[in-house]
Formats: C-alpha cells, structure tokens, sequence
C-alpha cells in the first residue's frame, strides 16, 4: 500500500502524536462519519496560535467504509503523515465506479488508533478565530 500526505488547511499534519480522538459519530442517513479530534499545534504546518492544543473536526460524506484499528495492531510504517490518501487504492481499484464519483481512501493515524474511511468527500472544521500562517485558501478536499 502506498500514500501521500494530504496538505490541508492546517497543513501537513506530521506526527502520531499530533491527533487525539476524542469522538467518534457515525450517521446512517446521511452516511456520514464525524471524528473530533484534539490536534497539537506544534505539529500541523500551517497554524499560527500561541494555544498548544485545538479542538478540530473532520466530517466524511458519503462513505463507503469506514474502519477503526489500535495503534498495537496495525503497521504504522505504512502511512506517510497522520492523515493521508491510499494511492492505487486495492478497494477503490475494485469499484471503478467509486473512483468516478470521486471517492477516495483516506487513513488517519491518532495517539491510539487508525482510521481508515473511503468517502466521496471530508470537510475539516476548525475552531472560529484560528489563524493559519500562510492565509492559504481551504484545501479541505
């Protein structure tokens, strides 16, 4: 499996113990799948704040899978960054039709867990007032 680091927003987020899950929602109708997480600022490229932790979301629409893993059971030196997309996904490769809607598979490594979600789309939400270092535009997808 190979992936590339994904520049969000916030930047490339660079480390394990960069994201904290705090909690997880799963919506059936929609298929959405929200994770709130807690993010070390040190470890996240673009932010530009004196506070040493955040409070950050990422909501995932329209997913097709969605997995959660301990960290002890999955071979961490498979990803890139802390959040990533699988290039010539295996599952994604077997659903032609996934790939062109643009869906896409996606792994986030946390503290203690790995995330695995394929969706058409994420939206990375970020508390009010948070200043990003190089003001670049949102490249949330």
């Amino acid at each position: 499996m190979r992936t590339r680091f994904i520049d969000t927003t916030v930047g490339v987020i660079n480390a394990r113990d960069a994201l904290i899950l705090n909690k997880l929602i799963m919506e059936r109708f929609p298929r959405e799948v929200e994770l709130s997480l807690n993010l070390a600022t040190a470890l996240a490229s673009n932010i530009s704040t004196e506070e040493r932790y955040i409070d950050i979301s990422f909501i995932f629409k329209n997913v097709v899978k969605f997995g959660l893993c301990g960290l002890d059971y999955f071979n961490e030196n498979l990803l890139d960054t802390c959040f990533c997309e699988v290039i010539d996904s295996d599952f994604l490769n077997q659903q032609k039709t996934l790939v062109e809607k643009g869906f896409k598979h996606y792994f986030l490594e946390c503290y203690d867990e790995i995330i695995e979600v394929v969706a058409q789309e994420y939206n990375l939400i970020l508390p009010d007032g948070l200043r990003i270092a190089d003001e670049k535009l949102d490249k949330s997808n």
